[in-house]
């Protein structure tokens, strides 16, 4: 979630929702480790609030061979969540004969 960047790494409850001001303090840390953990068809989700742009997450993943899905949309109060799906496409095989 987007807060002040001080309140990442905090050692309070905050510390569970805190992402710095655009909320992907954590996130982008770790993006750049999912398509390494995907085999072929793996999936990974991801929910999202509208100010972690939701697209460019999906850009992101794109260079990574990943493709992405809005499986889900929700307005909470103020919060507009999207449920991101990213998947590592199934390796084709050709057969020769």
């Amino acid at each position: 979630m987007p807060t002040p960047d001080a309140e990442v790494g905090g050692d309070g409850i905050s510390a569970a929702w805190a992402g710095g001001l655009r909320g992907r303090r954590v996130v982008d840390r770790f993006l750049p480790r999912v398509a390494q953990l995907l085999g072929p068809g793996g999936r990974f989700y991801l929910v999202a609030v509208a100010e972690n742009d939701p697209r460019e997450l999906g850009r992101l993943l794109a260079r990574d061979g990943l493709d992405m899905v809005v499986v889900g949309r929700k307005q909470a109060r103020n919060e507009k969540l999207s449920v991101l799906r990213f998947t590592r496409p199934l390796r084709r095989e050709t057969n020769f004969r």
